[in-house]
C-alpha cells in the first residue's frame, strides 16, 4: 500500500472490572500497552494470556481476538494501524469448538 494511504489510530479504553470484550478483527495490526489493571487476551490460535499494567502486546490484522479484564478492571492504550476509510474493528464469529 502506497504511503499516505494509511493512518495511525490511537485511543484509550477504560474496561469496568470483569467485563468481556466481544470478539472481532482489525484491517491492520493492533499494539496495545496497559496501564492500570489486568487483561486477558484471547486470540484465535494461541493459548489465552494475561497481560498487566507496564506490559505490552500485539495482535496481528485481520486475526480473531477477545479479552476480558480483570477483577479491577483495565486501562489501555490502543494503537491501530489502518488504511484509510476502513473501519476501525469488525465483529467476528464465534471460535469453533
Amino acid at each position: 500500500m502506497p504511503p499516505g494511504e494509511r493512518e495511525a489510530v490511537i485511543g484509550i479504553a477504560e474496561i469496568a472490572p470483569n467485563t468481556d470484550v466481544a470478539r472481532h478483527t482489525h484491517p491492520g495490526p493492533e499494539v496495545d500497552y496497559v496501564l492500570e489493571g489486568e487483561i486477558t487476551l484471547m486470540v484465535a490460535g494461541q493459548p489465552e494470556r494475561t497481560f498487566k499494567a507496564g506490559d505490552s502486546f500485539n495482535v496481528l490484522a485481520e486475526t480473531p481476538h477477545a479479552a476480558r479484564s480483570g477483577p479491577n478492571g483495565a486501562k489501555v492504550i490502543a494503537t491501530y494501524i489502518i488504511e484509510k476509510g476502513k473501519p476501525l474493528a469488525s465483529p467476528a464469529p464465534l471460535a469453533e469448538k
